[in-house]
């Protein structure tokens, strides 16, 4: 009788530490699957940027680069905005037989290039089994701003006649310029507006007819170069 109550015991035992691994083994199947944060994929479907109105679309092997904030990117159609470059108002600064053009200057030198966002768009959700096509609306405009860091007066000109873009200008995506974009079953997608911006490092001067220094300063400046978008898509995580 004894034997025989320990056998029932052992089967019973079995039976619940079977049954308990399964239970357990389901629910944690099921909370893999539903783990969004494991499938949700974000990818950059296209980048644009925009010279004289002309769109110009990033190379797929670029586009890392293009949005890379610590890089210094040359984009393929990069061109100089002649409108800002003065060369009679802009000191040459070299010296001949130490004489030198008296005047404000600027030495710096571009120490990183990347986009920008101004705004995201509206999300486009696929639902169907088809990719569909639509428009990324904005709520408001979205403008990217160029920057200075540093104390005191500047001669803008000066520096943008260095940098090659309006410190203070701007790019602005206005609500009817909102673009469309396709996205697969499954997916949603949208369009992120901003602008191509440079940042330049350096110090700004008064350079004498003596060709001394004065009023040296170490200064930041940020300015948007180029109007340009992405197109994203993600994994619809619901």
């Amino acid at each position: 009788m004894e034997n025989c109550r320990f056998i029932k015991m052992l089967l019973v035992g079995t039976v619940c530490s079977s049954l308990f691994f399964y239970f357990n083994s389901e629910v944690h199947a099921e909370s893999t699957e539903n783990n969004i944060d494991d499938m949700v994929t974000q990818t950059i479907q296209h980048a644009y940027y925009y010279v004289d109105g002309i769109e110009y679309e990033v190379p797929k092997n670029q586009i890392n680069d293009f949005i890379n904030g610590s890089l210094t990117v040359d984009l393929p159609y990069d061109i100089e905005n002649e409108s800002l470059t003065n060369k009679e108002s802009t000191p040459e600064g070299q010296p001949c037989a130490n004489v030198c053009i008296a005047g404000n200057a600027f030495d710096g030198t571009r120490t990183s290039s990347g986009f920008t966002l101004g705004k995201s768009g509206t999300r486009v959700i696929n639902k169907t089994n088809k990719p569909i096509t639509e428009t990324s609306e904005l709520s408001s405009t979205a403008t990217v701003s160029g920057t200075i860091t540093g104390s005191g007066g500047f001669d803008w000109k000066v520096i943008e006649a260095t940098v090659g873009f309006e410190i203070g200008g701007s790019y602005s995506w206005t609500t009817s310029q909102a673009t469309t974009i396709t996205v697969d079953p499954g997916y949603w997608g949208w369009i992120d507006y901003g602008a191509h911006t440079e940042t330049w490092k350096g110090n700004y001067y008064h350079l004498t007819e003596s060709c001394n220094q004065s009023n040296k300063r170490y200064i930041t400046v940020k300015g948007p170069k180029y109007k340009a978008k992405l197109a994203k898509t993600e994994k619809y995580p619901y």
